[in-house]
């Protein structure tokens, strides 16, 4: 089968919406299926059941479109310590994982950003179950360490620093495109 699963990851904040945004007019409809990880919702204080559980049904859906001739692509954060556990090589199609990386000061700028509003402030606090300012501070620490895992897992590594959208799903579809 040479149709497969593309998981877009990073942390909150690295542009995995707009990149989205961008990759759906630059991939071909008839041949990808271009998706958000979150798009059926995100409950209370996520979590790492729901979040397997979601990363299990997003391989189902990448199964039934790989049978349509398309591969399947996710924007959403994905661990690739974890996806191993979840992911079945011998009976899932083949799945590939490329982060968006940024530095943690453009985050915590682009994090504290996006959120001013006492309306995205309380999503925030809903969804992660932390204040923004716990949020922030996890995103910034958590993302050298994810870097490090997808350096050791030979991965693909997309930078996001002052890149515009546009460019940063270029640099995507191209090691989509490969």
């Amino acid at each position: 089968n040479r149709h497969k699963m593309y998981f877009i990851s990073g942390v909150s904040g690295v542009g995995k919406t707009s990149t989205l945004e961008q990759l759906k007019k630059i991939l071909p409809q008839s041949a990808f299926d271009v998706r958000d990880f979150d798009e059926r919702g995100v409950p209370d204080g996520g979590g790492p059941k729901w979040h397997d559980n979601e990363t299990r049904y997003w391989l189902d859906v990448a199964a039934v479109n790989a049978k349509n001739n398309k591969s399947t692509v996710i924007s959403g954060f994905t661990n690739p310590e974890q996806f191993k556990k979840i992911h079945n090589p011998d009976k899932d199609i083949p799945a590939q994982i490329i982060l968006l990386d940024i530095s943690p000061d453009i985050l915590k700028m682009r994090l504290y950003g996006r959120h001013t509003t006492p309306e995205s402030k309380q999503e925030i606090e809903r969804a992660a179950g932390v204040s923004l300012d716990e949020f922030v501070e996890q995103c910034a620490s958590f993302a050298p360490k994810l870097r490090m895992i997808f350096e050791q897992n030979n991965f693909p590594i997309v930078n996001t620093d002052n890149k515009k959208p546009e460019e940063v799903a270029k640099e995507v579809a191209d090691h989509i495109l490969l």
